[in-house]
């Protein structure tokens, strides 16, 4: 890139900025211009045609912003959220933060992405779920939803796997024959385990990776998340045993792997299957949070994007 095209970029991503931040500042300014009537005052026919003209904001900017605001206006600590990274930000936690609990919410917003923010809160309505329904104090919140017991799954088959199936399930119950079958399938992957990789690279084998993604089959290891994996998160921390251990080499999407390197995940010293989302990181070492930190500060500048530069963590 030629020294003007460089300058021409640098100069287009500084006035980028600052219209973003000039438009969060008028987005905090839209209540109280309406509550005032100050778009009346002004000559213009409606607030939606003040916001419009003055500041380039559309009918349904305007509208969202007013009634984010409204549930926001006694959470100084969420409005001061919007003021650094704007009301997409703290979109998730709207129905979700009280005043007593805006400023641990205020955090999250500012840690997170809005998409890592949405599953984060998703996990966290269902811990709560889980905690309230095992201490049987109270019954969930409207919002809140418990997990079946049980669940009924639809599935298109080929007539001839139909057939077959039917045959093994004989006079027993479908929920007997598919744990047999996931035991089967289970321990087919299990003999093909490959050894550990030590004083590895920051690239994992193919046998390691195909051993890995088998047991999960592509998606996100993390309980009941069915997205498709992104990255190949290290357990115990790469950039710490410079192993590759196809026990703790676990699949992620993005955003539980971002939430893995926020130390938001419990019990990530044990199989995925018994992972759940805390409220508060906690780390077993002092080298680990830096890991995690330098791991947070990566994505946050020019992170590429590819799960094998994710290997290295």
């Amino acid at each position: 890139m030629t020294n003007v095209a460089q300058n021409l970029h640098e100069k287009f991503v500084f006035y980028g900025k600052n219209a973003k931040e000039w438009m969060r500042k008028c987005v905090l300014l839209l209540p109280e211009i309406n509550r005032l009537r100050i778009w009346e005052k002004k000559g213009f026919g409606s607030i939606h045609e003040y916001a419009a003209k003055l500041a380039g904001m559309s009918r349904n900017s305007v509208d969202e912003a007013l009634r984010i605001l409204r549930k926001v206006e006694d959470k100084p600590e969420l409005r001061w959220v919007i003021d650094k990274k704007g009301i997409n930000a703290i979109k998730p936690i709207v129905t979700i933060a009280t005043q007593e609990t805006a400023d641990f919410w205020a955090e999250k917003a500012m840690e997170m992405s809005k998409n890592t923010l949405e599953v984060y809160v998703k996990e966290f309505k269902k811990a709560h779920v889980e905690e309230k329904n095992n201490k049987s104090e109270f019954l969930p919140r409207k919002e809140f939803y418990a997990v079946p017991q049980v669940q009924n799954i639809s599935m298109e088959l080929d007539p001839e796997i139909a057939k077959q199936l039917e045959k093994l399930k004989g006079q027993g119950n479908w929920n007997e024959l598919m744990q047999k079958l996931l035991e089967a399938y289970k321990s087919q992957n299990e003999a093909k385990k490959p050894i550990p990789q030590e004083n590895a690279k920051r690239y994992t084998s193919a046998k390691i990776k195909k051993y890995v993604l088998t047991k999960t089959n592509n998606t996100c290891a993390f309980p009941n998340c069915t997205k498709k994996y992104k990255y190949l998160h290290h357990a115990d921390r790469f950039a710490l045993t410079h192993e590759h251990n196809p026990d703790t080499l676990i699949p992620l999407c993005k955003a539980h792997e971002r939430l893995a390197h926020a130390g938001l995940i419990e019990n990530e010293n044990m199989a995925p299957e018994n992972w759940r989302i805390k409220t508060t990181a906690d780390k077993a070492s002092e080298k680990w949070q830096k890991v995690d930190k330098w791991v947070v500060k990566y994505y946050s500048g020019n992170f590429v994007g590819t799960e094998e530069v994710v290997e290295i963590t």
